[in-house]
Parts: C-alpha cells; structure tokens; sequence
C-alpha cells in the first residue's frame, strides 16, 4: 500500500468512528418522557423548592391508597382533606433504590427490594434484608391541599 492510499484509508475510517460517534450520540435514551420538576413552581411561595402534586379527586381517596409523583410517594393516613391526613416521601429507597409502598395494615413504608421498612415520619424500623449496607432515614416533604391538589415541597 503507497502512502496516498494509506492516507486515504485512514482518512474514510477517521470518518466512519466520527460519524458513528454522532449517530450514537443523537439516538440515546436521554430523553425518558418524564418531565423535570419545575424549579419555579407557579403561586410564589418563597419556599425555593420543586414540587410535586396529585389530585385527590381521582387519587387518594380512601384511607391506605397511595401515588406515586416525581419521585414523591404520597400516601393517606387518615380521613379528611387536611395536610395532616397525608403522608409524603421520596419514592425509592436510600439503600439501593427499590420501590417504596405504603403498607397501611402494618403502619408502614416498605422497600420492595430488601424490605427496609420505615416509620411515617421516616425513621428506619428495620434496615435492608439479605444483603449488604445501611440505610438512612427518609425524607418526609411538607404537604398542602388546595383546591383538591396535594402538593410535595421537594426541599
């Protein structure tokens, strides 16, 4: 092979690597269809926070239902439609991120992964099972109700 011919070669597989690079590059998974909170949330507040809703007309109705938004596991804990009657907390466990669910017979939040178990005001009741590391405490969010939305502050 001459020079110009190598030169030639290695110029088209250049172009090649390049050119799978961008392909690659545009046709990812990035985009997931779920949207980012809103880091301004619209009504002020001054709390600084994102947020996260769900509307109790069609969710949460009766005491032990649960919904999951934005990463938020909202969960109801008594009847009425005050803050107090709901119970907000991030989704997924600290330990290794499995599903968090509300398991209102037993009066508490449980992993569905390694069955971490915790209080309604996060405190951890049993840490992970059959596997290795620690868990912490959950966050527990600040809640509203108006106009039959629950809202998260996601401090």
């Amino acid at each position: 092979m001459e020079r110009d011919e190598f030169i030639k070669s290695l110029g088209f597989g250049l172009a090649l690597v390049c050119t799978g690079s961008c392909f690659q590059a545009c046709g990812g998974k990035g985009n997931t269809g779920t949207p980012e909170p809103n880091p301004n949330p619209p009504g002020g507040g001054g709390g600084g926070g994102s947020t996260a809703s769900v509307n109790l007309g069609s969710q949460l109705l009766a005491v032990g239902d649960q919904a999951t938004a934005n990463g938020v596991l909202f969960f109801r804990i008594a009847t009425g439609d005050t803050s107090s009657s709901f119970v907000a907390t991030e989704a997924v466990c600290p330990h290794q991120q499995g599903a968090l669910v509300w398991k209102q017979a037993l009066n508490k939040i449980q992993c569905q992964l390694h069955f971490s178990e915790y209080a309604t005001n996060g405190a951890v009741l049993q840490g992970p099972q059959n596997t290795t590391g620690n868990t912490r405490t959950l966050k527990i969010y600040s809640t509203a109700v108006n106009n039959g939305t629950l809202t998260a502050t996601i401090a």
